[in-house]
């Protein structure tokens, strides 16, 4: 049901969400790549596993900084949790970033 009633609303936003998704993991991995052979010492003589490994990982901390400064930003400034005008069970509620933070 929540599947059908929020990620699936706009028929476009599944393959937008996957395209863009593989976009992001592209661009964040490559500017690891990037950053690290400038700023990492090591990084040059790391071998070509451990050198995906370590832009795999920059990808896993991006998403986590994105993440959690959205659920910051959703616990202590917005008011779509806290707005008792709004009526209905808490975790119907959404919006547009809330839903994209979703599909993030």
């Amino acid at each position: 049901m929540l599947v059908k009633n929020y990620l699936l609303v706009d028929p476009f936003a599944p393959y937008t969400s996957i395209l863009g998704g593989i976009l992001a993991c592209k661009v964040v991995y490559d500017l690891a790549d990037l950053i690290s052979n400038f700023y990492i010492k090591t990084y040059p003589s790391l071998t070509k596993i451990q050198r995906v490994d370590w832009n795999n990982r920059g990808i896993s901390i991006t998403h986590a900084i994105s993440v959690s400064t959205l659920s910051l930003y959703f616990v202590f400034w917005s008011d779509l949790f806290f707005d008792p005008h709004l009526t209905g069970l808490m975790v119907f509620r959404n919006s547009q970033l809330s839903t994209f933070g979703l599909r993030v």
